[in-house]
């Protein structure tokens, strides 16, 4: 009886939600993933074009970025923890930029990364019941540092 009770209150914290959110972020490393792939060995066919440091480090970026949102994700999953959550609205706003200085080549790839993360950080917030406006602060404070090392890395790719 207790056994029972004790397996019905560990689960109580899970919802279809968030096993939906969790195999969304899932989705998104995985197209991010492929998304860099392609990407990386489409240009590699070019003999003119140079992969590195430039476009190589922007799809290091990429995918890292997607695998930390999906570890979030996780341990967003396991435990309900506002300071998880205000990760990962860090972390999904590391994709605007990216997205933006990204359109011509990878920007619909990452821009699908991003609306994934979108929809998996507002699942979990619906959950905890974050802050809006703390939650959007931090969504922007994730695109401005992101914007700086995208930056950064333009910039050591005209150096190099």
């Amino acid at each position: 009886m207790n056994e029972h009770r004790i397996n019905k209150e560990a689960g109580r914290g899970r919802s279809w939600l968030d096993y939906l959110a969790l195999s969304i972020a899932f989705l998104a490393a995985i197209v991010a993933f492929f998304g860099a792939l392609v990407t990386y060995s489409t240009e590699a066919h070019i003999p003119e074009a140079s992969l590195w440091p430039l476009p190589g480090l922007v799809l290091v970026d990429w995918v890292l970025l997607a695998l930390i949102g999906f570890i979030i994700t996780y341990f967003c999953f396991r435990q309900s923890s506002t300071k998880l959550l205000y990760a990962a609205w860090f972390i999904t706003g590391t994709f605007i930029p990216l997205s933006i200085l990204g359109a011509p080549s990878i920007g619909l790839g990452v821009l699908i990364t991003l609306f994934m993360f979108v929809v998996t950080t507002i699942f979990f917030a619906i959950r905890q019941a974050g802050k809006l406006l703390q939650s959007f602060g931090l969504l922007m404070l994730g695109s401005i540092c992101n914007l700086g090392v995208l930056s950064i890395l333009i910039e050591l790719g005209t150096t190099i």
